[in-house]
């Protein structure tokens, strides 16, 4: 795998991270609804690039007083188990540190393990299982982590 460099998303990234959405998440939404997220907080909107090619991205938004929240966080399957998304999860940690945030929480698939066991490993605590909460109607689980600056 060539050098990986994380990065703002930008609009003209927008139609591959919906292409992403659509394969690793197996979700959709229009191009509006990511350019909006980008827009309203940009350092929570991060790609992952590598040889030129974007190949995962993290999407937050401020959601709280001192709270954020991970709307999406995917890989594409050929750069799985490579670290990417765990370095995006560090980026967008830092994003949240230097925002002077206090906490990150994210929803997640009862049925994604590698994710869930992933967000365990930063310190994301299991706080609520969201019964119907997808639009297939998989429950999913609300996961929290308390920052320490």
């Amino acid at each position: 795998m060539s050098v990986l460099t994380i990065r703002v998303c930008s609009n003209h990234d927008i139609h591959i991270i919906g292409e992403i959405t659509r394969t690793a998440l197996r979700e959709a939404y229009p191009d509006s609804f990511f350019e909006t997220i980008g827009n309203y907080w940009p350092e929570g909107f991060l790609v992952a690039e590598s040889g030129g090619q974007i190949v995962g991205f993290v999407m937050g938004i401020i959601s709280g007083v001192k709270q954020a929240r991970i709307l999406m966080l995917a890989v594409q399957e050929p750069y799985r188990r490579n670290g990417i998304a765990s370095t995006l999860i560090r980026s967008f940690k830092s994003s949240c540190l230097m925002k002077g945030l206090d906490s990150i929480i994210l929803e997640v698939r009862i049925s994604n393990t590698p994710a869930i066991n992933l967000y365990g490993k930063f310190g994301f605590k299991l706080t609520s299982t969201l019964r119907g909460y997808y639009r297939d109607g998989e429950d999913g689980y609300r996961m929290e982590l308390v920052l320490q600056s």
